[in-house]
């Protein structure tokens, strides 16, 4: 389970009325109406973001809700670095931050304080390997711990996925999960995608850059890792009323100076990230 939302259902019980109604009378009106009502499930860690002042209450209607969660911890402070990781807190249950994660037929290890990962791309995960060929030549840029190489490679076994990380304790734990998956067809690269790209030249029939925040700083690698007619998976943050009209412009601008061209396959609305921004993908075409 990824994100749990108060509409979603957990597993064949129906949550929004007993989660609202219990979280009410727990918190009283003001602090319900202050609270965020949703929460990841990572394994049976549930994650909240909550004050301190609220943080236990919160996690004792988790816990009566699903009785699968054996711990709860609470968001400290924002995802920072160049490594995209935050602190947390025990709130409830064992402490540590260790987790085992399962979806779509993989599972992951790792500590969540040490590595980015969202349960919240579990859908694009899945996409993204169902859209991928066997046999194909696949770089994962920004990899983290391995879900989107482990599940492309597991769905793919004739194909050779490279997933890219920076983070060398992230590395580590891709390479333990490509153990955990049994999979032979995946080679951790703990790097700078910057300074590998060229060890990799017209490698890739297909390229994944999770990286919403500065993907665009990364599109002179993709082109040398990039076969003609490689597929591009780019992810962006972008404005809710204008989410895609400048990256498809910038995009369509880089690869032109460049004398390429890219041709827009697809764009969805990934997440919202925040107030005024959202998530998006736009997977492209270069040839």
């Amino acid at each position: 389970m990824g994100a749990v939302e108060v509409n979603e259902r957990f597993g064949e019980r129906e949550v929004q009325g007993d989660y609202r109604a219990m979280l009410l009378k727990e918190l009283g009106k003001k602090g319900y109406d202050d609270a965020i009502k949703s929460y990841d499930l990572i394994g049976d860690t549930a994650v909240i973001d909550a004050e301190p002042r609220i943080a236990r209450k919160i996690a004792k209607v988790i816990v009566r809700i699903n009785k699968n969660v054996k711990r709860v911890v609470s968001k400290n402070g924002a995802v920072s670095g160049v490594y995209r990781t935050r602190n947390f807190t025990n709130v409830y249950g064992r402490k540590g931050f260790d987790v085992t994660y399962r979806e779509n037929g993989i599972t992951l290890s790792l500590d969540i304080r040490k590595a980015f990962f969202s349960p919240r791309l579990s859908y694009e995960r899945k996409r993204i390997s169902e859209a991928a060929r066997d046999g194909e030549n696949v770089v994962v840029m920004f990899a983290g711990v391995g879900p989107y190489a482990i599940l492309i490679g597991k769905e793919h076994r004739k194909s050779r996925v490279v997933g890219i990380e920076l983070n060398k304790t992230a590395c580590a734990y891709m390479k333990r999960n490509i153990a955990l998956n049994r999979l032979n067809n995946v080679t951790p690269v703990a790097a700078d995608v910057k300074k590998v790209a060229r060890k990799y030249k017209g490698f890739a029939d297909r390229i994944v850059m999770p990286l919403p925040k500065d993907s665009y700083e990364f599109l002179d690698s993709a082109l040398v890792m990039a076969k003609r007619s490689c597929v591009v998976h780019f992810y962006a943050f972008g404005s809710k009323d204008n989410p895609y009209a400048p990256y498809i412009d910038r995009i369509r601008g880089f690869f032109r100076e460049r004398r390429r061209k890219a041709r827009i396959l697809f764009k969805r609305e990934v997440r919202t990230y925040s107030p005024l921004e959202v998530e998006v993908v736009i997977d492209f075409l270069v040839y």
